[in-house]
């Protein structure tokens, strides 16, 4: 999919032989790219609070993939369904988002993630534009929704053929979680890394093994606690030096999705755009006590 009007600034540049040399032996990369994994806050994007989906499917972006593991025991969408957006797309630029014409979605930025919008159950046309620019459109396809949630990512590079830009529908697992527990998935959206390992504190425990780029890892289940994670490149022992870690916090009683995006190599890349976790709240736990029940989130469908 080409967007020539777009301009040089998304175009899609086949990897430098610097690029292809790093690459090539990321499984004896030392130097680590470390910081604080983005955590969107109650409502927001990376800035503003939006209305929007999420969303896996087998790469074509028209059909929803399930990720139910059969521990969720709440009926996620309620009779109804929702949807949410994730823009994961490094090079592309600011989007809006139609579903049947309307606009639900403006000016989303990429690493956001919107909150969820209820619809009905059916079929809907999803339409996806440069922001302000409705006839740059660089996505327009039917959705099947049924009575769940979902989100739709936004991912890959625009003018790339092999990392071509679509949005692509996961099924969310907002059931309820205990409050000792987290549950959190993994989706893979760098589209210059190789397929991936999740570890975490220093290797002592393997979260996501093997996860490919464009696909979930699907849900786990881990206790609620503070940690370290690695992201490493996937090999047989799960052992792969660690080319990115973080920090981050899992609470209780929640339900998260974590999407590696950005490039791990940007200085090569079709945009400036480093590798990171964003760490998005899909369900937030029940408020306690005497608070005012507000969650530091985004995109939290609710309890």
């Amino acid at each position: 999919m080409r967007f020539p009007h777009l301009g040089r600034r998304f175009a899609c540049m086949p990897p430098s032989p610097t690029r292809r040399t790093v690459l090539a032996g990321i499984g004896s990369m030392t130097t680590l790219a470390a910081g604080a994994a983005t955590v969107l806050a109650d409502g927001q994007q990376d800035d503003d609070a939006r209305t929007g989906t999420e969303g896996e499917n087998d790469g074509n972006g028209t059909d929803t993939e399930s990720e139910n593991s059969g521990n969720g025991t709440d009926t996620e969408g309620e009779n109804g369904a929702a949807l949410r957006v994730a823009h994961m797309s490094p090079n592309a630029p600011n989007v809006d988002v139609y579903v049947e014409d309307r606009k639900v979605v403006g000016d989303l930025a990429f690493r956001s993630v919107t909150d969820y919008l209820d619809l009905e159950p059916g079929t809907y046309q999803v339409m996806v534009t440069a922001a302000g620019a409705p006839e740059a459109v660089v996505f327009d396809e039917s959705v099947t929704l049924e009575s769940e949630d979902y989100t739709a990512v936004a991912r890959g590079e625009l003018n790339c053929d092999k990392t071509e830009f679509t949005v692509q529908v996961l099924e969310d697992q907002n059931g309820t979680v205990d409050d000792e527990t987290a549950r959190v998935r993994v989706f893979h959206a760098a589209p210059d890394a190789p397929a991936v390992d999740v570890t975490v504190n220093d290797g002592a425990r393997t979260v996501f093994d093997g996860v490919e780029r464009f696909t979930s890892g699907g849900y786990v289940e881990v206790p609620a606690s503070d940690y370290e994670v690695e992201v490493r490149p996937d090999t047989e022992d799960e052992d792969g030096s660690v080319v990115f870690e973080t920090p981050l916090t899992l609470e209780g009683g929640t339900v998260y999705t974590v999407f590696a995006a950005g490039y791990l190599m940007p200085d090569d890349a079709a945009a400036d755009e480093p590798f990171d976790l964003v760490a998005a709240l899909d369900r937030a736990a029940p408020p306690r006590g005497d608070g005012d029940g507000t969650q530091s989130a985004i995109a939290t469908r609710g309890n």
